[in-house]
């Protein structure tokens, strides 16, 4: 009987010594996401803090067509580096590729990889109605940060209006 009471013990100590090794490496495991997602939660908000865009209010280039005008809009990283291949962008309601102005007729007017603070970039939109109609461009950048580019034309010349942006903020 002896024997079968050490027996029964053992059991019930190497269970719970299994029991409380995995507690632990459960806990270790969730604490180590957590510090994860709080460094990434920081470096974003950091991140989204220095995103900035400048440009000028009057337009780098306007060509006119007798029923179409195309614009290319002079933008200056003002923020730090961005990684353009990440951005996405909607023009008048519609989602639009920035690698190619011919499939969508809004695009990069260059190759653009790297963007660095201080950097110029262009974007040109093609083919737009020559009517006196606001039209918006909203890029979304890579940290989810976003600019909206608007402009109408007045009959004579293409007026810029001021730039917008912002970034996501949570929920509480």
């Amino acid at each position: 009987m002896g024997f079968s009471v050490s027996a029964s013990a053992a059991i019930i100590f190497i269970s719970f010594l299994g029991a409380a090794i995995t507690l632990y490496a459960a806990w270790d495991s969730a604490y180590a996401d957590v510090k994860s997602a709080q460094e990434f939660w920081y470096d974003l908000k950091i991140s989204q803090m220095s995103t900035d865009f400048t440009y000028n209010e009057t337009p780098g280039y306007v060509y006119f067509s007798p029923t179409t005008y195309s614009i290319t809009l002079v933008l200056i990283n003002t923020g730090r580096t961005l990684y353009a291949p990440y951005w996405s962008g909607v023009y008048d309601g519609r989602y639009i590729t920035l690698y190619n102005v011919s499939d969508d007729n809004v695009g990069f007017s260059e190759n653009y990889t790297y963007i660095l603070p201080g950097d110029y970039f262009q974007i040109t939109i093609a083919n737009i109605p020559r009517d006196t109609t606001t039209h918006n461009l909203t890029i979304t950048v890579e940290n989810g940060c976003w600019f909206r580019l608007s402009w109408y034309y007045d009959g004579t010349t293409v007026l810029v209006l001021p730039i917008q942006r912002g970034c996501p903020t949570e929920v509480d």
